[in-house]
């Protein structure tokens, strides 16, 4: 192993890399630094130079690498939409791709496995899902607007729902022989989602 010298931020990235690699194949309590370290091909004393504990190295992640995941995959295409039917082929599309390790699995694992609010890894993993429910809240409301959705429902609650529902399905991305489960959830949330529709007068 090496230190990649005079390329700090370089350095840095390789961690990251090579700690979201653990942290989202095999959650933050069984990702060693050693095995951190040794996929990144730097030392310890490199590692420690930028990360004072595998604390601070696993929010880092969180907050650079994590989040702007999420954002990428679940917000940034509902930012401006306001149809059901968006939100639709999103968690179609998404739940086609689930693997183990993704992004959207890893969230839901580290959130299970970490512990809440007021510890900040908790917090960062509850700002990326208040985020979400977020950008869903608005959809909802603008859909609700354009007279899409029906006026009697409450974004931030359907939201809250909508999302601890996604989240709980990615679960099943850790065993292929849960692929029929994962159909009949979407079968039905989009069902679900059909209640939510303004109807016709």
């Amino acid at each position: 192993m090496h230190q990649r010298k005079k390329q700090p931020q370089v350095t840095r990235q390789a961690i990251l890399d090579a700690a979201g690699e653990g942290f989202s194949r095999v959650g933050y309590a069984a990702s060693g630094l050693g095995g951190i370290v040794a996929r990144a091909a730097l030392t310890k004393g490199a590692l420690f130079h930028h990360f004072p504990d595998k604390r601070s190295l696993a929010k880092a992640w969180i907050d650079e690498r994590l989040a702007a995941v999420i954002a990428e995959l679940w917000l940034a295409p509902l930012e401006h939409a306001d149809s059901l039917e968006a939100l639709r082929s999103l968690c179609r599309l998404r739940f086609n791709e689930l693997q183990p390790g993704d992004a959207t699995s890893a969230l839901s694992a580290l959130a299970a496995e970490l512990p809440a609010h007021p510890d900040p890894l908790g917090l960062s993993l509850e700002q990326i899902f208040e985020d979400w429910r977020g950008t869903i809240a608005r959809l909802l409301e603008r859909g609700k607007t354009a007279g899409r959705i029906h006026r009697s429902i409450k974004p931030t609650a359907e939201a809250a729902f909508l999302v601890a529902l996604i989240a709980g399905v990615t679960v099943t991305a850790k065993s292929p022989r849960h692929a029929d489960t994962r159909r009949a959830c979407l079968t039905s949330l989009e069902d679900y989602l059909d209640t939510l529709r303004s109807q016709p007068a």
